[in-house]
């Protein structure tokens, strides 16, 4: 490909090496120093180099291992034309075999291979026709009437939850724990129909059962990695054996988590064999948009089949929840460590809202009309995003990229990674201050305000950057389903949280206020890898929220 390459020991998504890589990687660095081995063998290592390697080496860098050649890019140009192109480059199946542990599902549909590794000619079937009947029913229930669920159950979720912080004796030290369960109750209640209280108890388990459907797809979420190893089906069989110990508990909320989805399924079919019309939650709207389908074939099944319902409800709550609440929990450290901006969002709020409650308004009224509290997410995403990359293959067709001014010819079975830590940061796209927490980059003035003037939010646009230098939600043919359901979420929340109320720092004993800011900021870029990025350390920071006037 005549560009540079970069050898490392073993392939990114080698599940051996994600589990050793730590002691190896120490005894390299202890007898060799922070040599490439080691700098880009450690996974997540793209969150901390940002840009830099691509500053030094060019647009197009190749890491050889012996599993496979992994071609990082770091060009707008380049990444669009890897999304367009759907039949040139897709997703390797095997990255996302893991996420079928419930059933076939989006994220699982075929590729552009046969099992067999035969390539199919035409247009179509290289996408795959499996994927596309999935993804125009899995797409249904993203709409406007479930986006108006989102916000109201947003609020309410947001309120329960800033009455707890409000109330709580000393500095808040729980925001991670707790924006992880203002997402779960958020994507429970508008996604699937089950509401929750943050301080009331929830609901008994039913007879037969231990957990209720949220403790069950909490308890499955928080152990999301070893049931992607191991599988529902064996930890299904530890059910009921202490002597599995809290593998035991896992394996049981796998079982009730799969009976909660069947009575759903049961349910939403017996009210549209009824003519009933219930709440327009993601999997009622998924169901309904699956009959339809097969309605609409005269009896020649085109829908999703149960396997594909669970799968996708599963797929649905494993994408939905760790991003949003993780992205929740560095925004709220953001906004405590720069109160300006908290005031400049919550100029926008008051502007916007006026006299009225945001519980009596209709989302798309003002949703449209809050681009300040959306730059404060895109920007978040910017410097910050739970996942990684996004990884495309060649598969077994040779394909020629244009990158810059160059033309690489990428070989088959490569592995194709838009670097979006890289794209994202880039002073050559986003400006010399592109490491910097600066929300207002997004947004566009035709008139000027500040705090002590009156802010006029028409005049106020959302900022488009060219395509391919900001893919948070992916791009293509496979962008994120659940884009907007997010973007209505945390507007939502920003909205309820900052209206009346501020977030603030508890300095430790003998640090100023600066100094403590300082500090926050080094706890969000201390992260770590776990599923997804998260900070290793949020505990170490506390929080208080203080009324306004």
């Amino acid at each position: 490909m005549h560009i540079p390459i970069i050898v490392v020991l073993a392939s990114g998504d080698n599940p051996v090496w994600i589990l050793l890589s730590k002691p190896i990687l120490a005894v390299f660095r202890f007898i060799f120093g922070e040599i490439d081995i080691v700098k880009y063998g450690k996974p997540g290592w793209e969150s901390k180099d940002k840009y830099k390697m691509h500053e030094k080496l060019g647009d197009a860098v190749v890491h050889v291992s012996p599993g496979h050649n992994w071609l990082y890019i770091c060009n707008p140009a380049a990444v669009n034309d890897i999304f367009k192109r759907k039949d040139d480059f897709d997703r390797p199946p095997e990255l996302l075999e893991v996420l079928g542990v419930f059933g076939p599902n989006l994220s699982t549909a075929s590729s552009p291979f046969t099992s067999g590794g035969t390539y199919k000619l035409t247009k179509w079937q290289a996408i795959g026709a499996d994927w596309q009947r999935q993804r125009k029913i899995t797409s249904a229930p993203f709409n406007d009437k479930n986006n108006s669920l989102v916000w109201t159950e947003t609020l309410r979720q947001a309120s329960e939850v800033l009455q707890f912080w409000k109330t709580a004796k000393g500095p808040i030290t729980t925001t991670d724990i707790d924006t992880r369960t203002l997402s779960l109750h958020v994507l429970s209640g508008a996604g699937f129909g089950k509401s929750y209280s943050f301080k009331k108890s929830a609901e008994k388990a039913k007879e037969g059962h231990m957990f209720n459907y949220r403790d069950a797809i909490s308890l499955i979420l928080e152990n999301c990695l070893l049931i992607l190893v191991l599988g529902p089906r064996l930890l299904g069989k530890m059910a009921g054996w202490s002597i599995f110990g809290n593998w035991s508990r896992i394996g049981q909320a796998t079982i009730d988590f799969k009976d909660h989805m069947t009575t759903m399924l049961i349910e939403e079919k017996s009210a549209i064999a009824t003519g009933k019309v219930r709440s327009p939650t993601i999997t009622n709207a998924l169901i309904r948009a699956s009959e339809e389908s097969n309605a609409a074939t005269g009896g020649g099944f085109k829908g999703l089949t149960e396997d594909e319902i669970y799968g996708n409800i599963f797929v649905y709550n494993f994408a939905g929840h760790d991003t949003t609440a993780t992205t929740f929990n560095w925004a709220l450290y953001l906004l405590a460590a720069f109160p300006d901006v908290q005031e400049w969002m919550a100029e926008e709020i008051n502007a916007v809202l006026g006299d009225r409650e945001a519980e009596d308004v209709d989302f798309r009224d003002v949703f449209p009309k809050l681009n300040r509290c959306l730059a404060v997410l895109y920007e978040t995403l910017r410097l910050w995003n739970p996942l990684l990359g996004i990884c495309k293959s060649t598969f077994l067709i040779p394909q020629p990229l244009t990158v810059g001014e160059k033309t690489i010819v990428v070989p088959p079975d490569t592995r194709i990674i838009p670097n979006s830590n890289a794209i994202h940061t880039h002073p050559r796209y986003w400006g010399e201050d592109s490491m910097s927490w600066k929300p207002a980059r997004w947004i566009l003035s035709s008139a000027t305000s500040s705090p002590s003037s009156q802010l006029n939010a028409q005049a106020e646009t959302f900022k488009t950057f060219p395509k391919g230098s900001y893919i948070a939600w992916s791009d293509g043919v496979r962008p994120c389903p659940g884009k907007k359901f997010s973007q209505v979420e945390f507007v939502a929340a920003m909205v309820s949280l900052f209206r009346r109320h501020r977030v603030e720092i508890v300095p430790n004993a003998g640090e100023s206020v600066l100094e403590a800011r300082e500090r926050v900021k080094k706890v969000i870029n201390d992260n770590v890898i776990v599923l997804l990025l998260q900070m290793r350390e949020p505990k170490t920071v506390g929080l208080k929220w203080v009324e306004v006037k």
